[in-house]
């Protein structure tokens, strides 16, 4: 594994517009993944196999911005609006921590719906599924 690399404070900024950016990505991935909860059977294994690879990445890269945001935190001399500037950043990383759980959640309630499972299912399992008001192959 490589040596942990250390930010100055002066990256501040680009980590506010990075998380920014990255939440609004998440935030439009999220909303297609619940077009795709109303349209069962869009999504093959593989689709939903890459997100939960993707967003389980995500999950450790987002440990390490928060890593980098404490120990910013640390600095005894941080001025006030560093301080404000710090805690935007924290409030930006928590949210997206919510929003990658919410990605990685619908992902696996959407693995259970894949057309694949669907056509794998007998004509038997399909139909009595469409009678019970279930998602065939779940």
């Amino acid at each position: 594994m490589p040596e942990r690399i250390w930010h100055p404070i002066s990256k501040l900024e680009f980590f506010i517009d990075h998380t920014r950016r990255w939440a609004v990505d998440v935030r439009e991935h999220l909303e297609t993944l619940e077009e795709a909860r109303t349209k069962p059977y869009v999504l093959a294994d593989a689709d939903v196999t890459r997100i939960e690879r993707v967003y389980t990445e995500q999950a450790g890269d987002l440990t390490l911005f928060e890593e980098q945001a404490e120990k910013w935190g640390e600095l005894p001399d941080l001025s006030p609006s560093r301080r404000s500037k710090l805690k935007t950043l924290n409030e930006q990383l928590a949210e997206l921590r919510e929003l990658n759980k919410k990605v990685l959640g619908l992902a696996d309630e959407l693995s259970k719906g894949t057309i694949d499972r669907v056509m794998a299912a007998s004509d038997a399992e399909l139909g009595l599924a469409a009678l019970l008001g279930e998602r065939p192959g779940a």
